[in-house]
């Protein structure tokens, strides 16, 4: 029942920035009123944006998990297990593939880890003690889908699980409850819930911003018919993925072989239910880069998605673009708001300072409350909001490396855009010094976030 009044409070608090924004359209002189309207469009944006999240965060509160049971009379096939691996902590392996090996599973189940470190003596060695099949390519080419697609030409198995390598299996229970979903026969692929480790608020704001995509907005797009294998935690059909070729070499091969299949019609299942933990996300690097690779990822899509998703139904074409299209809005919109708050300072509009100090603290406020009713703790929040501005350049220098053929997002990237944040942090910061924009000051701040994360998180 909570889930309306929620719904509610953000639209208000999203609908302040709005009428902020109105009342600058209206007493705006001249070209002003042309930034008054960009700014009242950015509103309504972010308005649906911020409802829209709402709804899905409320729908998914009381969904129910979707397990499917398998069938005392199912026929059960083979399966293997992979476990990619690259320079794993050893010991974490250990653990990942100890708990692998508890899985109950009434077929005949077989484990590998597909390592392609330089030198997989330690790793080797591992697998000759645990007892698990091991395959070493000597290549990294076509990185972790490369890996995975070495074990599909190799196995027999008719299903195919994925994990990482610091995933550790929670509930032994994962396969027998959704493997039941393969009895359909147009059912390629059950992806389940994903949670990182950790008790600090960083790592805890990590995990909360991939966990409300992968565990609250999928779980629903799943239901509406558009499932996506995330990566990891999750079974395939082999059979589907010999249809389509396997796993694409793509940076996002998770997300590009879930495409290929929902194209070539075949459907996923989501199981709302936690049956894995990962390692704990502690350094600023390796969430930037994630996020970095995986907007890259979309754009190396985007003329499939745009030679497919017509082919589907407008509610099923609409999760798709959004998919697509959706992280690119949120920073256009973002960057779009920043320069809308520099303007109207330099020009002296107080109209303009207001709607943008509107802006700021609308989208603040929804956010925390979210945090604080879907994730538990306003400080979780807090970290969320900081890290969601944090990769803003990032993300946008990211699609346009992709773009100049650039698929390397490593530290120096992340150097290259950290330095760009700090100059437009520090710029932002001296308007509001110099002319005492409340706006510019905060966007400072917001800007200088990925400095300090670099420097605090490396």
């Amino acid at each position: 029942m909570r889930g309306f009044p929620v719904i509610a409070a953000v639209f208000l608090l999203s609908l302040l920035m709005a009428v902020a924004s109105g009342e600058w359209l209206l007493s705006a002189q001249g070209n002003w009123q042309i930034l008054a309207g960009i700014s009242l469009l950015i509103a309504i944006l972010s308005l649906f944006f911020n409802v829209s999240g709402a709804v899905y965060l409320a729908e998914g509160e009381g969904l129910d998990p979707n397990v499917k049971m398998l069938g005392k009379n199912a026929k059960i096939g083979k399966l293997a297990v992979a476990i990619p691996a690259y320079k794993p902590d050893i010991e974490v392996l250990r653990r990942t593939v100890r708990s692998i090996k508890k899985l109950e599973y009434p077929g005949k189940m077989e484990i590998f880890v597909l390592d392609d470190s330089e030198n997989g003596k330690e790793v080797a060695a591992l697998c000759k003690e645990e007892k698990v099949g091991l395959i070493q390519r000597g290549t990294r080419e076509g990185g972790k889908a490369g890996a995975l697609n070495a074990l599909l030409t190799e196995t027999d198995a008719e299903f195919f699980a994925v994990f990482d390598s610091d995933e550790e299996i929670v509930d032994s229970k994962f396969l027998l409850e959704t493997m039941g979903h393969f009895e359909k026969p147009e059912i390629a692929f059950v992806q389940t819930n994903k949670e990182c480790r950790g008790d600090g608020v960083f790592e805890k704001a990590s995990n909360y911003t991939n966990a409300v995509f992968l565990n609250r907005v999928q779980p629903m797009n799943a239901r509406k018919g558009v499932a996506l294998f995330t990566g990891s935690c999750g079974v395939l059909r082999v059979s589907a993925l010999r249809e389509v070729g396997g796993f694409p070499h793509s940076l996002i091969e998770d997300i590009a072989v879930s495409l290929h299949l929902l194209w070539k019609g075949w459907k996923g299942e989501h199981v709302a239910k936690v049956y894995a933990i990962g390692a704990p996300v502690k350094k600023f690097g390796r969430f930037a880069s994630q996020h970095m690779r995986y907007i890259a990822g979309v754009m190396e899509l985007l003329p499939e998605y745009a030679k497919n998703v017509w082919k589907f139904d407008f509610e099923k074409k609409m999760i798709m673009l959004v998919h697509a299209l959706g992280l690119h809005y949120v920073s256009l919109v973002q960057i779009g708001a920043c320069m809308v708050a520099v303007l109207a300072a330099l020009g002296g509009q107080q109209a303009g300072e207001v709607a943008s100090i509107a802006y700021l603290f609308s989208s603040f406020a929804s956010l925390i409350l979210l945090a604080r009713i879907y994730g538990g703790s306003i400080s979780v929040g807090m970290m969320a909001y900081l890290l969601n501005f944090s990769i803003l350049i990032p993300r946008i220098g990211a699609s346009i490396a992709r773009i100049l053929g650039i698929r390397n997002f490593g530290n120096t990237a992340l150097f290259f855009f950290g330095i760009l944040q700090l100059g437009i942090g520090m710029v932002l910061i001296y308007y509001l010094i110099s002319i005492g924009s409340i706006a510019c000051g905060w966007w400072g701040i917001l800007f200088l976030s990925n400095p300090a994360f670099i420097l605090l998180r490396r």
